[in-house]
């Protein structure tokens, strides 16, 4: 009785480890694969094109897929930052369409991606078209990762075209309105969505929408200028923007109107009815005896003047010579009584500072001088940016006064900077 007893507890003990092994191993079945049928392919065109035909046109809400239509495309924005929720936006080579999940995640910025049309519903959420009801399990088959677009560089004026609706773009060259500094993109504390405003140097503006649950929605809004990778959207009237993440908005440049400014003159120090002669500057007449006089009623009132009479004149005020790279010049100028004479803006690689300035060689400079009638006197005019990028190096920079035989006329100058942005 024992013995047999003896025997069966052995037999149990030694097919324990059978029992184990069969139950655990490492070699996992395949989970199923889900075949979701092609169909027919369309472009975002297309699609487009059946909303005009078919929503639009007869005045409808949507248009709801009933075939197995597909669309070849690219993710170009997630909803993993939390900028946008159950949310996501494709792209092919025509168009960009928002896609509206049935959950979140799932889908991520590269995924190139085939989806399966049928059951969506076509539609236009204020302004913006958008494929409804997207599930990634029954919709969606994935066919690479890491396939990421590059965005399309484009104008704030072109955005308010349409043409380029839940695309990926990237602006250069704009900055937050001065309104937005200080603040951050949203109120992550209250998690409130806010608006911010982009603008270029043209002052043309656009909407930047950022969500209170976003990940970067208590980052400070960045000061100066540069480009920035965005999604466009729209919101009834209002063209909008959602950044992906904050790595794409560069702003590395200072903002429009800040610059380093390597020479400034307003004449202040100019002693009124007297030559020119600060240090370092040339006034010179090459021809009659014509000279640049500082003007000064200790009222606020500073500049130089160079007043003809009728007779032949050519004088130049040299400033000191310069150590240019990459420079910006601007200064305003005002005329009165023109009849004939003229003011260039001259620069010379080759003077050397104390000789004659007509034995070396002067290249005119494109800017913007004041006119003025025959008598009487005009306002005081901007130059606009004077562009200096092509001087590398050691430069002089004049500006040259001439008349002929009875020409004669007043030029005044001031605020005479030399800068680099």
């Amino acid at each position: 009785m024992k013995k047999s007893a003896y025997i069966f507890i052995l037999a149990a003990m030694f097919s324990l480890p059978v029992i184990f092994s069969s139950c655990i191993h490492n070699n996992f079945d395949e989970p199923p694969v889900n075949t979701i049928p092609e169909g027919t392919i369309l472009t975002l065109d297309q699609v487009y094109q059946i909303y005009q035909d078919s929503v639009f046109s007869l005045n409808k809400l949507s248009y709801k897929f009933t075939e197995d239509y597909s669309v070849r495309a690219v993710v170009v924005m997630d909803d993993k930052s939390g900028n946008i929720y159950k949310s996501a936006y494709i792209q092919d080579l025509t168009k960009g369409i928002n896609l509206h999940m049935l959950s979140s995640g799932g889908l991520y910025e590269g995924d190139s991606i085939i989806i399966n049309l049928k059951g969506l519903v076509l539609s236009e959420y204020a302004g913006m078209k958008q494929l409804d009801s997207v599930s990634v399990i029954k919709n969606i088959t994935k066919l690479a990762t890491q396939r990421d677009k590059e965005p399309e560089i484009i104008t704030i004026d072109q955005i308010n075209t349409g043409l380029y609706l839940c695309k990926l773009v990237k602006l250069e060259n704009v900055q937050f309105s001065d309104a937005d500094l200080g603040s951050t993109y949203a109120d992550a504390e209250n998690l409130i969505t806010m608006n911010k405003t982009l603008v270029d140097e043209n002052g043309q503006q656009v909407i930047v929408r950022t969500s209170g649950y976003a990940s970067f929605a208590d980052n400070l809004i960045p000061e100066g200028r540069g480009s920035m990778i965005a999604v466009v959207s729209k919101f009834n009237a209002d063209w909008q923007l959602f950044i992906r993440s904050t790595f794409e908005v560069n702003f590395d440049k200072r903002r429009f109107g800040e610059v380093d400014t390597v020479f400034y003159e307003g004449f202040s120090s100019c002693v009124n009815g007297t030559a020119i002669d600060f240090t370092g500057w040339n006034n010179i007449a090459v021809t009659g005896v014509l000279q640049w006089m500082g003007f000064n009623n200790l009222d606020d009132a500073q500049y130089t003047k160079i007043e003809g009479t009728g007779s032949e004149s050519q004088t130049y005020l040299i400033l000191p010579q310069q150590t240019l790279s990459d420079n910006k010049m601007s200064f305003r100028t005002r005329a009165g009584n023109l009849q004939g004479a003229t003011l260039e803006l001259v620069a010379s690689t080759n003077y050397d500072g104390v000789s004659n300035p007509s034995t070396a060689t002067w290249t005119v400079l494109p800017t913007n001088i004041a006119t003025a009638p025959t008598t009487g006197y005009g306002s005081w005019t901007e130059s606009g940016e004077v562009d200096l990028t092509s001087y590398n190096g050691n430069a002089y920079i004049a500006f040259r006064y001439n008349t002929q035989a009875t020409q004669k006329g007043v030029f005044m100058l001031d605020d005479i900077i030399i800068y680099a942005e």
